[in-house]
């Protein structure tokens, strides 16, 4: 390095320069640290070039400089820092051109670059902050620059700032100061950094910092103060909305009383600062949205300088749209577009529009809001004439379109497609027309704007999956814009913004976009059918693009427009002869460029190819389809071109398929070949590409593939064998189809490999386990003669797992067993196994299946583990063919026999049993009045027995104890209830449920409920909601007289658990709204009832409406809140203390049902806080402060959730709040306590501290004023002495609060073991 530091103090001006740029190079290269001597000279050297009087000089110093910083010791960088801060502040050529201040500003941002560099950069907060001490002698540029660094330092170093009181006050002072800077670039920089400094420096200057802030904005007696104070409240509230929560609801009403009066820049950051709430703290804004809306609606249309009357209305029917030409396409500028460069009101437009975006993105707007108010709003206002706010207007309308499909497509996905998503359909294609008339007309009033006629397309491909019909109904206006912009060149229309970022590069692009989205929704009507063959010609003209980007969108439409016409073409096959030129055209067009190099065109060019011989190589012509055929088989050139002409090669294949067999069997044997080398790949892509194949070819009439047939085989085993568990879905399905290729010796060549991957199967998904099934019931039929070697093979195999798995859990601790995966997991696979098996074998030799697992089953008595597991695998094969619909038949002794089994001391043995007798009573409904009836009797027979040893506890109603034999009995009852009434969609079975029979289920299991003398078991109550489930309108009015008319408590408790049950069914979502709403208030009303369990149930109950259903509580809400606020009062009445030695201990019989209405207001204040009764809400937090742990939790999520809503309620009742919160800090732990009882302990403390926080960011009036109790009460958090109660705890955990990251972690030791209740 020594050559290069002599060439960079050379005298001559380029040996200097050579020097630094050998240094720079060389400082790159380098991986070890620079020793200390060789950094400081090497850095003293570039320092001095800092002011060299050439700036290329400067340039190559600075980027040497902080190239250095990565090498060289951090102490050392922050040196050279220092220096450069003392050079500008202390010489008076500060205003000649210098790359001082930028050097700083790189140096810094590569020091925070290095770990652990806090430390370090804390100590420039001070000499950065000394350089800005004199504005004026400063530059812009340079003040930018160091104000850059300051950003780094602050970012990095907040915290170590936050213990130097000198930096900050200099900081804090310094940029309160340069935020009222005269120019612009410096007055908003500073802004961004003093909100900077408000987010990352923690403590209470940051907090005082930000009361000034607050003061000042206040008190501001001009409105440039005010307009600057706003614009850091919302800096800070972008990165850190809880610091400014409190002070939100102040800020709108204050800025909503002038916001329509304001002058530009103030009313610019009034809008920013609603738009900034609406998207960061939304449930503040809530209750002034309709008047933030106003605002922003209305200054959207603020324009008194501009007269439309020129632009106004629709294109008639003689006019004519200026489509532009290339020449206007390529020109950036409009000469003859109004300007007037003292017009700002543009701004305040353009922050309208914002706003009204920010409003339809968030969860304030429904989707009715965002059609007819915001969207009818903005479609008049295309007509804007300043480009930079009609490109927003029609980006935002662009956008909101886009999201509001997506939540209609959501929400028709979840609730099955309410009435209400078809009025927003409707809405959507009234405004369609009108939209698209006024968007023409601003593309003629703007012709040469690109960015208009960009957005255009854009918001008509928003429109198609909204509603097609519309938009049909629109395609002949349409049709000259979209050819004459398929006619431009490469060059012409390219955007010169894109300031939207939902642009493409070239507006041909944007022209194909909607062109696809359009094909992929549409129908061939007679209007789709005269515009796609206009554009037809077009689209073959444009694949000579030079644009890769641009020939692949062209192929993407065509395959698009391919699969359009054959779904037409299904109807009647003349109607797409017209486009058969195009298509034979389109397709060697596509096959003449498959050998691109470009992997974008290849994504787009093979699937055409492949799509179009699978749609019309019947109709196409032979020298295409065989060209085509060529291309898709030749996969050695690449392997991403592998992978695509694989692709397609196996979609044109696969049947059903147009391209004529004999095309495809000519082709076999190449493809097999290929394919069979291809499964030996290291790449799974290529690897399940070829298996893909195998299996599709597999399923042709050839003999031209059987020669491959054995080697493929084996390699198909080997693929299966490398992942056992969870064999490969293609190489399941490939095996399957080479059966009918292969001869017998060479399925059992390989039998033994394959049968032990197979025996290790464990699969979940329904299309792997089809596929294995498949491959059971292939070999079964075609080679019955090996069906009781793979049998014994399969059953052995698991057998002995089984008896090995036993072994080990009895023989070892529950934990260890647990490691080793239970053979169970594997049955439902085998047995499924085994039927595909068998019945392939019994449909080639016509062998009876259920007879043959009937007498299997019948007359065992299983005694071994052996013997235990063939049970199991009997009865679980039993099941699924009673599941199937098979021929199965009725036998009463088939049923004993199996009941039998249920009654194992074997819980494997009792569970198979469950499952097969349940299936078979869902198969055989007249057998479950006796099903049912043995269950019930089998818990009256468990219940005398405990009651006869005197263990039984007595539980809550609706907490039913049942013994182990029961349970098998009742999930038989459930299984038996699913499967019978379960929609049946096969041919043999009936569409229509047997009414009479789900009848028959409610009366037996609701009597027995009404009869019973102790608590039904919750699995019971699951099945009733089940059946009521299937005729919700006959039973939910039934299930209301069982609550109101139960004889017993335990009767009503299972009756109010049904209710609760079947609120949370998706599959009546909707359905029955009317009536639920009906029966509503006689339920709801148990939450008063006399029993605390009921209560508990009711509340539990009135949760779930009120989280799922809240649209069926709107009524309901004002009434019942009183009752539901009364459960929330401790009832003394329920508290009792057990003296145990001598210890006391407090029970609360109350406790849980109390922590239910809390979660019932949560979800109140959450969901419907418009409805919530705020004093309520806050008499119900002040006493859950004094309330047990459990209550505390969810209280305190209530306040989070509700003062900002309340915000006149709490301070109402702010003392109050504070008295209970003392309270509850004094309280001290005994004097033995244990571990969970101090734990117990520091939760309350760490909660009270935290209420206390959020209290002083809503109220940091208050907060702020010692002579208040909050005030008091954070003063004392602020000087704990040791002699307070819990000082130590309350002052670690304040400190921890407050800390960056405190906000979220003082809780989360609390919150995160606490399971909402109403999720439960």
């Amino acid at each position: 390095m020594s050559s290069e530091k002599w060439q960079a103090t050379n005298n001559d001006v380029d040996i200097r320069i050579v020097g630094i740029s050998n240094l720079n190079t060389s400082l790159r290269e380098r991986t070890d640290d620079i020793g200390e001597e060789d950094a400081r000279r090497c850095t003293d050297i570039l320092f001095d070039f800092l002011s060299d009087s050439q700036s290329y000089m400067q340039s190559l110093a600075t980027e040497c400089l902080a190239g250095c910083v990565r090498v060289i010791d951090i102490a050392i960088a922050v040196d050279i820092a220092k220096r450069i801060c003392n050079h500008i502040s202390t010489h008076s050529d500060k205003n000649k051109p210098s790359g001082m201040s930028n050097a700083l500003r790189l140096i810094v941002s590569r020091i925070a670059a290095k770990p652990d560099s806090g430390a370090s950069l804390g100590q420039l907060a001070i000499p950065i902050a000394e350089t800005l001490k004199d504005s004026s002698a400063l530059t812009s540029d340079v003040v930018v620059d160091i104000f850059t660094a300051l950003v780094e330092v602050l970012d990095h170093a907040g915290a170590q700032i936050a213990d130097d009181a000198e930096a900050l006050d200099k900081v804090q002072s310094l940029l309160l100061t340069y935020i009222s800077n005269s120019n612009t670039a410096i007055s908003r920089r500073a802004v961004t950094v003093l909100g900077i400094f408000v987010v990352s420096v923690p403590g209470e200057q940051s907090q005082k910092a930000l009361d000034v802030i607050f003061q000042r904005y206040t008190d501001a007696a001009s409105k440039s103060d005010r307009c600057t104070m706003l614009r850091v409240i919302v800096t800070i509230a972008r990165q850190k909305p809880e610091l400014i929560r409190g002070r939100v609801s102040h800020i709108i009403d204050s800025e909503l009383e002038t916001v329509n009066e304001a002058d530009s820049d103030l009313r610019v950051a009034s809008l920013l600062a609603f738009k900034t709430f609406v998207a960061n703290t939304p449930d503040l804004v809530r209750p002034r949205l309709g008047d933030i809306y106003e605002a922003g609606a209305k200054a959207t249309q603020f324009d008194p300088d501009y007269n439309y009357d020129d632009e106004d209305g629709d294109l008639g029917e003689d006019d004519e749209m200026d489509t532009g030409s290339e020449d206007g396409l390529d020109d950036e500028f409009d000469d003859d577009i109004y300007e007037d460069n003292e017009d700002v009101s543009w701004d305040i437009r353009l922050s309208g529009v914002k706003l009204l975006s920010a409003i339809a993105e968030s969860e304030l707007a429904t989707p009715e809001m965002v059609v007819q108010d915001i969207g009818d709003l903005l479609i008049k206002r295309f007509k804007e004439h300043e480009d930079v706010v009609r490109a927003e207007i029609l980006f935002t309308y662009a956008k909101l379109f886009g999201m509001l499909a997506q939540k209609l497509v959501i929400a028709k996905e979840e609730t099955s497609g309410m009435d209400i998503d078809n009025g927003i359909y409707e809405m959507v294609k009234q405004q369609i027309p009108l939209a698209v008339s006024l968007l023409l007309s601003s593309i003629k009033a703007h012709p040469k704007h690109t960015e208009t006629r960009q957005l255009a397309f854009v918001v008509l491909a928003r429109f198609v999956p909204l509603s097609i019909a519309a938009v049909d109904g629109i395609l002949s206006q349409i049709l000259p814009f979209v050819t004459s912009t398929l006619e431009t060149s490469d060059n012409a229309g390219t955007s010169q913004a894109a300031t939207t970022g939902i642009v493409k590069a070239n507006i041909r692009i944007d022209a194909l976009d909607f062109l696809l989205e359009y094909a992929k929704h549409a129908e061939l009507t007679a209007e789709a059918d005269d515009f796609l063959f206009a554009v037809m010609d077009k689209l073959a003209s444009v694949t000579s693009s030079n644009l890769v980007m641009v020939q692949a969108f062209v192929y993407s439409v065509s395959r698009a427009i391919i699969k359009l016409l054959r779904s037409a073409a299904k109807n009647s096959e003349k109607r797409i002869e017209r486009y058969l030129v195009w298509l034979n055209k389109i397709t060697e067009l596509a096959i003449n460029v498959a050998d691109t190099k470009e992997n974008a065109l290849q994504v787009a060019v093979y699937p055409l190819i492949g799509e179009s011989i699978q749609q019309f190589g019947d109709l196409l012509s032979d020298a295409v389809v065989d060209e085509a055929l060529k291309c898709l088989t030749t996969w050695n050139q690449g392997v991403d071109r592998a992978h695509a002409s694989m692709g397609a090669l196996l979609h044109a294949i696969t049947k059903p398929t147009h391209l004529p067999e004999e095309c495809v069997v000519q082709n076999a044997s190449l493809i097999m070949c290929q394919a069979s080398e291809k499964l030996q790949s290291t790449n799974a892509k290529t690897q399940q590409s070829a298996l893909a194949l195998i299996a599709s070819l597999s399923k042709y009439d050839t003999t031209a593939i059987d020669d491959l047939g054995p080697s493929t085989v084996a390699r198909i085993v080997d693929i299966i064998g490398a992942t056992p568990e969870s064999p490969p879905l293609m190489a399941l399905r490939a095996f399957a189809g080479m059966c009918t290729h292969v001869s017998i010796g060479t399925i059992e060549k390989n039998s033994t490999q394959l049968l032990d991957s197979l025996s290790l199967a464990t699969v979940y998904d329904k299309l792997r386990a089809t596929a294995m099934n498949e491959l059971y019931e292939t070999v079964g039929r075609l080679f019955p003669g090996i069906v009781e070697s793979w049998e014994t093979a399969l059953v052995g195999k698991w057998v002995k797992d089984y008896v090995q798995f036993n072994s080990l859990r009895a023989s070892r601790a529950a934990t260890e067993t647990a490691q080793v995966q239970n053979p169970i997991n594997r049955l439902p696979v085998l047995a499924k196994g085994i039927i595909a098996l068998r019945s392939g074998y019994c449909e080639q030799s016509g062998v009876s299946l259920p007879d043959k697992l009937v007498s299997n089953v019948q007359g065992k008595t299983p005694k071994s583990p052996e013997d235990m597991a063939i049970v199991c695998l009997d009865l679980r094969s039993l099941g699924y063919l009673a599941a199937a619909d098979s021929s199965l038949k009725e036998s009463e002794s088939l049923y004993d026999m199996i009941y039998t089994y249920l009654q194992s001391s074997n819980s494997d043995v009792r569970g198979e049993a469950a499952f097969a007798l349940g299936n078979y009573v869902g198969a055989f409904p007249g057998s479950f009045a006796k099903l049912f009836k043995s269950a019930m009797a089998s818990i009256e027979e468990e219940a005398a027995v405990v009651a006869a040893s005197e263990a039984a506890v007595v539980e809550a109603p609706g907490a039913g104890t049942i013994g182990v034999g029961s349970v098998e009995s009742l999930q038989t009852v459930k299984t038996a209830i699913e499967y019978t009434l379960r929609d049946k969609t096969s041919a043999a079975a009936s569409a229509v449920i047997d009414e009479g029979m789900v009848k028959y289920m409610w009366q037996l299991i609701s009597e027995s409920a009404q009869t019973s003398t102790s608590p039904m078991p919750d699995i019971l109550a699951q099945c009733l909601a089940i059946v009521a489930a299937r005729l919700p309108q006959t039973f939910i009015p039934q299930l209301a007289s069982c609550v109101e008319e139960s004889r017993t408590i335990h009767a009503k408790a299972f009756f109010i658990t049904v209710f609760r049950t079947l609120l949370a069914d998706k599959s009546i979502e909707g359905q029955c709204d009317k009536v639920i709403k009906d029966v509503l208030p006689a339920v709801m009303s148990n939450i008063s009832n006399g029993d605390v369990g009921i209560r508990k149930l009711s509340l539990l109950a009135l949760c779930t409406v009120i989280q799922n259903k809240s649209r069926l509580f709107d009524e309901l809400a004002r009434t019942i809140q009183p009752a539901l606020f009364a459960q929330t009062v401790v009832d003394e009445s329920l508290v009792k203390t057990i003296t145990m030695g001598p210890f006391k201990k407090r029970v609360d019989d109350g406790l849980e049902t109390r922590k239910c209405a809390y979660q019932c207001v949560h979800m109140l204040v959450r969901n419907m806080p418009q409805l919530a009764d705020a004093d309520a809400v806050v008499d119900c937090v002040v006493r859950g402060v004094a309330d047990e742990q459990e209550v505390r939790v969810v209280m305190q999520q209530i306040m989070n959730e509700s003062v900002g809503s309340f915000p006149t309620a709490y301070k109402a009742r702010l003392d109050d709040l504070v008295d209970t919160i003392s309270a509850a800090q004094g309280k001290k732990q005994g004097k033995n306590a244990v571990k969970q009882e101090i734990d117990r302990h520091n939760d309350m403390l760490r909660l009270t501290v935290a209420i206390v926080h959020t209290l002083v960011q809503f109220f940091p009036k208050q907060a702020s004023d010692e002579t208040t109790k909050l005030g008091e009460m954070v003063g004392r958090l602020s000087n704990m002495t040791n002699s307070m109660p819990n000082a130590s705890e309350l002052a670690a955990f304040y400190r921890e609060i407050r800390a960056p990251s405190g906000n979220n972690s003082a809780l989360s030791r609390v919150a995160d073991d606490d399971i909402s209740m109403a999720s439960r």
